[in-house]
């Protein structure tokens, strides 16, 4: 990994606009991070260097040995000869881990011709996936409040929290596996191949679906959540699939 050196530093205004394009202003929960990262130094790189970077108060050490947190917000930027990819992670304790990828374009992007830009996080219900208009089913767990969104061409899987309009998303392999144990799948080839659920998307009900989202949120606390609103048997968890094969 590369050395800390001459850190802390301002963010470069176009390191910023990078990192807002995963975060649109008009939401309320990415305006926050947007505030966030408008406010922090960079502290130094990530495990991974380049362009994965810490985010944060100058004077706080790095912790290269923890395990990064969940994604929060990711964007692509295209231009006419190159790609760039934003990943911003949940904050924790007061840092934010962030990675651009082809970070050596960063200083050159003003000289680029850009095509296009698109993020996750614009999406709201009632729209198809961005960049390509494909299909999304929507599981409404709460009626345009909590929606469960999957689209099957891009293989994403998020929630959309109306409370503070963030699309959260969700890791397809620990969703998947909850909907197998709902579905009692005890084929090895089908349980641990989490791409079958995007092929296989209209074989399993909005209940079965939303419920498995619940089930994921519960053990992993993804969405603060009021259990409470839902039937208490959507959230009684069954045993692992591989307690099966343990038999």
């Amino acid at each position: 990994m590369e050395e800390n050196k001459n850190f802390p530093r301002e963010l470069t205004e176009n390191e910023k606009d990078l990192l807002f394009s995963a975060l649109p202003e008009n939401k309320l929960g990415y305006k926050i991070y947007r505030d966030k990262i408008n406010n922090s130094f960079v502290l130094g790189y990530g495990r991974f260097g380049g362009g994965n970077l810490i985010l944060g108060t100058p004077g706080t050490e790095i912790d290269t040995e923890e395990s990064a947190t969940p994604i929060f917000a990711i964007s692509k930027i295209v231009y006419s000869d190159h790609e760039i990819y934003v990943t911003i992670h949940h904050q924790d304790n007061d840092q934010i881990e962030i990675d651009i990828q082809n970070f050596e374009l960063t200083p050159k992007i003003n000289e680029m011709k850009e095509l296009y830009r698109w993020t996750y996080s614009d999406w709201t219900p009632g729209q198809k996936a961005p960049y390509d208009n494909s299909y999304v089913k929507e599981i409404h767990l709460i009626l345009n409040s909590l929606v469960l969104a999957i689209a099957p061409v891009h293989r994403k899987i998020w929630t959309y929290n109306a409370k503070d309009e963030v699309n959260y998303l969700i890791p397809v392999t620990n969703f998947y596996n909850e909907l197998m144990l709902l579905m009692d799948e005890k084929n090895p080839e089908v349980a641990l191949n989490p791409n079958l659920l995007f092929e296989n998307l209209e074989n399993y009900s909005n209940e079965k679906l939303g419920q498995a989202f619940l089930l994921y949120n519960k053990m992993w606390n993804r969405i603060e959540l009021d259990y409470s609103l839902f039937d208490p048997k959507m959230i009684q968890r069954k045993k692992s699939f591989f307690d099966f094969l343990r038999r």
